[in-house]
């Protein structure tokens, strides 16, 4: 019988993962991982470097500040430069757009791309955030991995 009623208890009470959270007006910084997305061989790419990165979200979670030492979008005939500092717009907790700060003549198609799969991952060291999402460009899907040290 005790069984039984440890079984009803457990199995009453949700398995919940527990979800990071980079704090909220706190400049932290990190290192990308870099990657490289081509759709189809000689054709479009883009590609995000190894590189320093900040990111400081704000006290609602709309928006945070990014910045990314090296991404570069490849159309199949013109190089986008996008390195710098960037803004990522939330529509939901996982999905919005990121508005890269580039020159005025680069597409808006191509400067503010939507994004998805954001999720903010502990490592094993408490303190250690992957912080990870995908750039959809027109023509290219991004995939982005940061690490952060949050102390």
């Amino acid at each position: 019988m005790r069984r039984l009623i440890f079984f009803l208890i457990i199995a009453g009470i949700p398995l919940v993962e527990a979800q990071a959270q980079i704090p909220a007006d706190t400049l932290v910084t990190g290192q990308s991982q870099p990657a490289l997305a081509q759709a189809t061989p000689g054709g479009p790419w883009c590609f995000v470097g190894r590189g320093l990165s900040t990111l400081q979200v704000n006290a609602n979670g709309t928006q945070a500040v990014i910045s990314l030492a090296e991404v570069t979008y490849f159309d199949g005939t013109r190089y986008y430069l996008l390195d710098g500092q960037a803004r990522l717009m939330f529509s939901t907790t996982t999905t919005g757009n990121i508005k890269f700060k580039a020159t005025p003549e680069y597409l808006a198609s191509i400067t503010r791309p939507p994004f998805s799969n954001y999720t903010e991952t502990v490592g094993n060291v408490p303190s250690q955030i992957t912080l990870s999402f995908v750039v959809n460009f027109p023509s290219c899907t991004l995939p982005v991995s940061i690490r952060y040290e949050t102390e």
